[in-house]
């Protein structure tokens, strides 16, 4: 861990409630405690109950501080820079599966009579954000990842 990291992680703790941008499937949701997420998706995998944990995420802060991933180099290639996973915890519930109304789409080509009716039915994911938290520097140092 970084010096300035760990100096000015009790700064950062010690000023709750927290925010951080969660990043599921390379798309970014910025959660606090409380929010609930709907996901743009059907999970699998999961069932109503399920607690997830959330260890993408390029933002931790609260109402001054601020912790940033580094920026990746693109012309070298590099993907996405991720917080160290030790420095918080993120945990969601799966809420349950939500689906929208049928939508029915009518297609035709030029010049013909026929109509086809596309049916879709699309279902998302709920989750709500249980826990946001920002570990100890003592309790970083301890557990390696």
């Amino acid at each position: 861990i970084d010096p300035s990291v760990e100096t000015l992680l009790p700064l950062l703790r010690s000023q709750p409630p927290f925010y951080l941008t969660a990043h599921i499937h390379e798309k970014p949701y910025l959660v606090t405690q409380g929010d609930t997420i709907r996901l743009p998706f059907l999970m699998h995998g999961v069932s109503p109950g399920d607690t997830l944990r959330l260890n993408r995420a390029t933002l931790l802060g609260s109402r001054d501080y601020t912790l940033k991933a580094g920026v990746p180099n693109k012309e070298l290639g590099e993907k996405q820079k991720w917080l160290d996973e030790r420095l918080f915890v993120c945990r969601a519930t799966v809420m349950g599966v939500e689906s929208e109304p049928l939508r029915i789409k009518e297609k035709t080509k030029r010049r013909q009579r026929h109509v086809r009716k596309i049916k879709s039915k699309h279902r998302y994911t709920i989750l709500r954000v249980s826990e946001v938290t920002v570990n100890d520097v003592d309790a970083v140092k301890s557990s390696s990842v």
